[in-house]
């Protein structure tokens, strides 16, 4: 007869020795560094970037969307003279931002944050980085270690192991004047950012709650850079074709005098004629070269493109004339 005693005391022992197991094995792979950090990185930001936040030496972070993933922090460091990290999130939104940066503000290691702001982080929402991975309680611990994604990523970490030169970066083929191909066929297909709401009073809330929310109770002494990323031409004539353009001027003239109230906020406008048309040097009608995100930099460090009170609405109505152009010839 079965000894259901033994039985049931066998599979608790088993079950504690297969959990004990797996705490072991994250714990030693540690994919998302929630315990120590490392120099081998697995290269998805939601994930990552909450750990290496907190166990890596850095005084100064880069970040934005995919439009910033490309910013090498050896060139940051090399001009500025930071200890930078690449802190870039594909398709940024509004929530990743109000968790990714008061975590990486809270670990009380930044003193300078360069920020590439696109309007479509405010568009819409995707709740897409796990906030137990931003915390530190027994609980967010729990849900870390026990976690099909934990362990499919210790995996990752095993064979494919980025360095931090390769974190977070991607590299396509620049597309050159295809991109008017590309522009006709989203015009035609009626698909034109269908999940992205650009309307100015959603934009300006979401921006409120977030962003100037953190840097108005980010420490004084944080030194912000934020630019305007240089968008292809065909994407600022798509936001006209959506009936979005005038919302977007208007939230955008509304984040530059919101943010040009602060001392230790200096602001960058890359959406300028010498940048934006140069459809050679763009991937797609958003992305573009490498080439452009080190120049971004250096033009960051020399203080060029700065907006100002005086020179903001020339800097506007630049783009306004250069759809006109555009459509003319096109």
């Amino acid at each position: 007869m079965m000894d259901y005693k033994k039985y049931l005391f066998n599979l608790i022992g088993l079950i504690v020795a297969i959990l004990v197991a797996i705490a072991l094995f994250v714990y030693t792979l540690d994919p998302f560094q929630q315990f120590r950090g490392s120099d081998k990185f697995i290269g998805n930001q939601r994930l990552e970037i909450g750990g290496v936040a907190r166990h890596h030496d850095y005084d100064a972070i880069v970040t934005g969307s995919s439009m910033a993933m490309n910013h090498y922090p050896s060139q940051i460091d090399s001009l500025f003279g930071w200890r930078s990290m690449n802190f870039s999130i594909m398709g940024a939104t509004f929530d990743d931002y109000d968790i990714m940066l008061r975590h990486v503000i809270s670990t009380g290691k930044v003193k300078h944050i360069i920020l590439g702001l696109d309007f479509f982080s405010f568009a819409r929402a995707r709740s897409s980085i796990n906030p137990y991975l931003y915390n530190d309680t027994y609980s967010d611990l729990y849900k870390y270690i026990y976690n099909y994604t934990t362990l499919e990523n210790c995996i990752n970490k095993i064979n494919a192991p980025l360095g931090k030169e390769n974190l977070y970066h991607f590299d396509s083929p620049l597309k050159g004047e295809s991109l008017w191909t590309d522009y006709e066929n989203m015009v035609n297909s009626g698909k034109i950012y269908k999940n992205e709401n650009f309307d100015y009073e959603l934009m300006k809330t979401l921006f409120d709650e977030t962003i100037l929310n953190i840097v108005e109770q980010s420490d004084k002494s944080i030194d912000w850079k934020i630019y305007f990323p240089p968008y292809s031409i065909t994407e600022f004539m798509l936001y006209q074709d959506k009936g979005s353009w005038e919302d977007i001027k208007k939230f955008k003239s509304y984040i530059i005098n919101a943010l040009l109230k602060y001392n230790n906020v200096s602001l960058y406008d890359y959406q300028q004629p010498q940048w934006i048309e140069r459809l050679d040097q763009y991937m797609d009608l958003r992305h573009h070269s490498h080439y452009y995100n080190k120049r971004i930099i250096e033009n960051i460090h020399s203080d060029s493109l700065r907006l100002t009170s005086t020179n903001t609405a020339a800097f506007a109505n630049t783009l306004d004339s250069l759809i006109l152009v555009h459509r003319r010839h096109n």
